[in-house]
């Protein structure tokens, strides 16, 4: 997966990386409802956002 944006769920620290942002909100939407019966907002996950790890076969970001 292209991993070009990152995201720690507030409740249990878990990380979720998605290529894009929508896909982030949508992850981030599902593993809060499925493992902790809470929607986290949309703005709350693009606030915490952050770039995804540097692909070391590449050496640069993963985008």
């Amino acid at each position: 997966m292209d991993v070009g944006l990152e995201v720690s769920c507030p409740m249990c620290g878990g990380l979720i990386e998605a290529a894009d942002k929508d896909e982030l909100i949508r992850l981030s939407q599902l593993h809060t409802l499925d493992a902790h019966r809470y929607n986290v907002p949309a703005e709350h996950v693009l606030a915490a956002m952050t770039p995804g790890d540097i692909d070391p076969d590449q050496g640069e970001d993963a985008q």
